[in-house]
């Protein structure tokens, strides 16, 4: 779209200008099947137009601000629960500065235990497994899958510590639900079915993922904030510079972006694929499928395989003839009936995001998990990429794939199984260190967000500001602290 073309559309009201052509809407409206619930549940909240300042992203003063009073008061996935099927096994999180134990106990209950021996603090787990027992490596205290001191080498000399209350780990809050494991390090933090409720309520009815296994876990340092890396994966507006292989099939700009008000820890981005991006000439629908099956068969589009290359009408839906084809190659792939889904369930990048680091996508071609999580500076992070396949019907689930960990000089190329999603996500990782690099530049202030396509990356960067006042009013501290760094208001 033009300049001229966009000042056309553009009304009076912040952030309610859309792209034109069709919207998510209008797709739904044109599914093939009957579409789920929850996608036609969509709403928008415009978060207004200032910059967002550029030291959030490079400050690590600021850095161990969210450190102290964002990761250690929000619900944050850990694991998923068929990582811990026997007592004993557990999963070490880390998480800025802190770390978690995360383990079945011999009830079967799960626990976050605090990783840090009530001694001198050595790290009790430096990774997962299963154990017995939790014990210090330094001193040899000792503490049982429950967190209680079981053994303390010369008891005698240290009274009041033995066998005293505050002798055992300190715990950290857990939820469970669909298949995975959230942790919240708050003392008394809000139930994570409040804080969570519209995923909950959109996946538990329509988008179940606990019949699901995990087929492929990669877990990726990347050379940027952990900010920085997740907006990267927030919007459909970078893929016209970013990702020009997938414009003929891909409606970009006609992307929806919900916030909803009542469940604010909640957004969602909706990426229609099997149609054609607004930024090119008007395609046919037997152009805009040869595209789209070229690409999923990594072939040139006048070489598709035998089988692939189908006459499209001219008055055709290109959405549903793609999605037919997938539906076909899917059920056959993993043996499960999918006649009922609809074609946005098999086509488009449904991606929901849970505040702050939580992102499962919806639906069946597209079912994948990001997390993100900070690293040990604020020019580093880390993405897991978790990719969740139907279970067959014949009730043999295959075993969940261990994780793969790859370091900050390697690519996603390097992990198995991630097949030609890391093409993209190469593309995705080349800008995110010069976009690290750019904040530094003294040149500009601040980030200028779209008021549409970008603007659930403003509300999250307020919730952010959010935390740190709670936080830092609950322990005496000046709220002008944060001043430095904090988002202006309009």
């Amino acid at each position: 779209m033009t300049a001229t073309e966009n000042e056309r559309v553009t009304p009076v009201s912040i952030g309610e200008a859309r792209s034109s052509g069709p919207s998510v809407q209008d797709f739904l409206a044109a599914d093939s099947r009957t579409v789920p619930e929850s996608l036609l549940d969509h709403s928008s909240a415009p978060q207004g137009a200032v910059d967002i300042p550029r030291l959030r992203y490079i400050d690590p003063a600021f850095a161990e601000l969210e450190n102290e009073y964002l990761w250690t008061n929000t619900w944050q996935m850990a694991c998923m629960e068929v990582d811990l099927q026997n007592p004993g096994d557990h999963v070490v999180y880390d998480v800025g500065d802190q770390s978690l134990i995360v383990t079945r106990t011999k009830d079967g209950s799960i626990k976050a235990l605090h990783n840090s021996c009530l001694h001198r603090g050595t790290k009790l787990r430096t990774d997962g497994g299963r154990v017995a027992s939790f014990r210090c490596p330094f001193h040899g205290w000792r503490w049982d899958l429950d967190g209680n001191l079981v053994e303390l080498p010369a008891e005698w000399d240290f009274p009041q510590v033995w066998d005293q209350p505050d002798s055992c780990l300190p715990e950290a809050a857990v939820a469970t639900w669909q298949g995975f494991v959230f942790v919240n390090m708050a003392e008394d933090p809000q139930t994570f079915e409040t804080y969570a409720d519209k995923l909950i309520e959109h996946f538990d009815r329509d988008f179940a993922m606990a019949d699901r296994h995990r087929a492929f876990w990669a877990t990726k340092e990347v050379p940027a904030n952990w900010k920085v890396c997740m907006e990267a994966f927030a919007e459909g507006y970078h893929v016209i510079a970013t990702h020009p292989q997938i414009l003929e099939f891909t409606a970009d700009e006609n992307s929806e972006y919900s916030i909803w008000p009542d469940s604010p820890n909640v957004t969602r981005f909706i990426n229609g694929f099997g149609a054609q991006s607004p930024h090119l000439a008007e395609m046919t629908p037997q152009q805009v499928v040869d595209a789209y099956m070229a690409f999923a068969a990594n072939s040139p589009k006048g070489k598709l395989p035998e089988g692939m290359k189908i006459d499209v009408p001219d008055d055709a839906n290109p959405r549903a003839i793609v999605a037919g084809m997938f539906r076909q190659a899917m059920q056959a792939r993993y043996a499960a009936d999918l006649s009922d889904r609809a074609d946005s369930e098999l086509l488009d990048a449904v991606l929901y995001h849970l505040f702050p680091s939580f992102a499962p996508w919806a639906g069946v071609g597209q079912s994948l998990v990001y997390r993100w999580r900070p690293g040990s500076t604020p020019d580093t992070c880390f993405m897991d990429v978790i990719r969740l396949a139907p279970n067959p019907d014949s009730g043999e689930v295959p075993d969940a794939a261990p994780q793969q960990v790859l370091s900050l000089e390697q690519s996603w190329h390097e992990a198995d199984e991630m097949g030609a999603l890391a093409d993209v996500f190469e593309q995705d990782m080349a800008n995110l260190p010069r976009v690290q690099a750019g904040l530094k530049s003294k040149g500009k202030k601040g980030v200028s967000f779209g008021l549409y396509q970008e603007t659930r990356m403003r509300m999250h960067h307020r919730m952010i500001d959010g935390y740190i006042d709670a936080g830092l009013v609950h322990d005496g501290r000046d709220a002008g602290e944060l001043d430095r760094w904090r988002v202006p208001t309009d």
